[in-house]
């Protein structure tokens, strides 16, 4: 891969690509069926993509705090707190790993809090199934580990969160 693909906004065209990279990422992520991912695109806060016009390399889908979603770790966080971005799922296609598309779009995904006067970045890493790499990257880029939850799924997931410039 030459150079660091261009984030945007998902087209509805990308969704098969976002399918193939979600199932490729299982159990790192829920797996999502299309007609899934097509809901999430139409109410997600942002669901952005890296890459060009015919293929996706990554994916992030992303809620404020603010919006009506019922994902189970969303939902643990607004129970608890306001001023939060969500970062729903975030998976990077195998044959583009390991070139910075996660802190790519984790940098994108804090400016769009930002913009929303949002003061922090939360997410759940899956610690059953274990996701070792998805921890290592999280402690690197600011996150801790502020809970847990057993979800419907019966996944055990870490909730995260990282607090934003000038948050307290």
């Amino acid at each position: 891969m030459r150079g660091m693909p261009p984030i945007r906004d998902a087209i509805w065209d990308d969704l098969p690509s976002v399918a193939a990279i979600n199932t490729a990422a299982a159990p790192g992520v829920s797996v999502l069926t299309l007609n899934e991912l097509e809901d999430l695109w139409h109410r997600a806060t942002v669901f952005w993509v890296a890459g060009g016009a015919n293929e996706a390399a990554a994916y992030l889908i992303g809620f404020a705090d603010s919006v009506q979603y019922d994902g189970e770790e969303f939902g643990w966080f607004r129970a608890r707190e306001t001023g939060f971005f969500h970062i729903d799922q975030v998976a990077v296609a195998v044959w583009a790993r390991r070139a910075g598309l996660g802190r790519a779009l984790y940098a994108h995904a804090a400016r769009a809090a930002r913009e929303r006067a949002l003061t922090r970045l939360t997410c759940g890493v899956n610690l059953r199934p274990p996701n070792p790499e998805s921890l290592r990257f999280h402690a690197a880029v600011g996150f801790r580990e502020v809970g847990r939850l057993e979800t419907r799924e019966g996944c055990l997931v870490s909730l995260q969160e990282t607090l934003l410039d000038g948050a307290a």
